[in-house]
């Protein structure tokens, strides 16, 4: 790789950081100006000894359907916990592990792909989303390795019953093998979108733009847009919605691929909060490639108490 290609991954890189550290720096302000007005709030304190904080009725920040400052005063009831575990806006610590398995597009063999994506909070308004897969390929030839690993970080906005998040998407080539990845490095911006104002619903989109800037030199650019739905409706057993399951649109090769169906899951209490949910789909292709039928299987590790802001 030459010297012009590793000079452009260090700048990217960096960026991706600062954006990132940056969130924390917007949050030390904050702790900063609350810090100042704690000697006017303990006066006021001692002025009027007779009244008491009550912990359980703090409420969580606007937009947010539970944050760590929620946690730490008060325990979660089932519905909280449920409606946080699938906003992707939540500033709450997961450790998602997903699985699928497919009839591949091209030659109609079954693939299988294990996803570890974790949720971050890197501050009170920060999230770095990892995801690392496992692929199996179909047919004689299929092969069994680690593919790309990509890093979204998100700072987040909330707007009365909304809430923006923007940062930016990066793919870093990790593939062990060549048909698991693209073998080359990627990056681009990122923006969610989500709607809170229907009682027990939660509306809206995540959508991220990948272009490659490296690689080798042998093998195709990437520029690949990425939008995912989101619609989940919540009830008294568990929630059900929309799959979770991207759609994207390649602007080199124009291969779109659109993706339907349900998605039902619940919320386990416990200690540490378990959200298990299954997803059938199918994907139709374009450009003469097959279509696939699919089903993935979600059991996502829920740790409030970790990387708590």
């Amino acid at each position: 790789m030459n010297q012009k290609f590793l000079n452009l991954k260090t700048v990217l890189f960096l960026a991706f950081m600062l954006g990132t550290t940056g969130s924390w720096a917007m949050d030390a302000d904050d702790e900063d100006d609350a810090a100042k007005d704690a000697p006017a709030a303990t006066q006021d304190a001692d002025a009027k000894p007779d009244v008491a904080a009550k912990p359980d009725q703090a409420a969580a920040p606007p937009g947010h359907a539970y944050t760590h400052a929620a946690k730490s005063a008060a325990k979660p009831n089932a519905a909280a916990m449920a409606k946080a575990a699938t906003d992707p806006s939540a500033i709450m610590t997961q450790w998602g592990m997903f699985g699928w398995t497919e009839n591949s597009s091209d030659n109609k063999n079954i693939a299988n792909t294990f996803l570890f994506q974790p949720v971050l909070p890197l501050s009170k308004s920060n999230l770095l989303r990892p995801a690392l897969p496992i692929v199996t390929t179909g047919g004689p030839d299929g092969v069994t390795g680690i593919g790309d690993l990509f890093l979204m970080d998100l700072q987040l906005v909330p707007k009365g019953k909304s809430t923006w998040g923007f940062g930016a998407g990066m793919t870093l080539p990790t593939a062990t093998d060549k048909t698991l990845g693209h073998e080359k490095w990627q990056a681009g911006p990122a923006i969610v979108y989500l709607y809170k104002g229907v009682p027990k619903n939660l509306l809206g989109f995540l959508a991220y733009q990948q272009w490659s800037f490296a690689g080798k030199s042998d093998r195709d650019k990437v520029s690949e847009f990425t939008l995912q739905l989101v619609f989940t409706h919540h009830t008294s057993w568990g929630y059900f919605g929309w799959t979770d399951i991207a759609n994207t649109y390649d602007w080199n090769t124009h291969h779109s691929t659109i993706s339907l169906g349900p998605r039902i899951g619940k919320v386990f209490m416990a200690k540490h909060p378990l959200n298990v949910a299954i997803t059938p789909y199918y994907k139709i292709n374009n450009k003469g490639r097959d279509n696939v039928w699919g089903i993935k299987i979600q059991a996502t590790l829920i740790t409030p108490e970790l990387f708590r802001h």
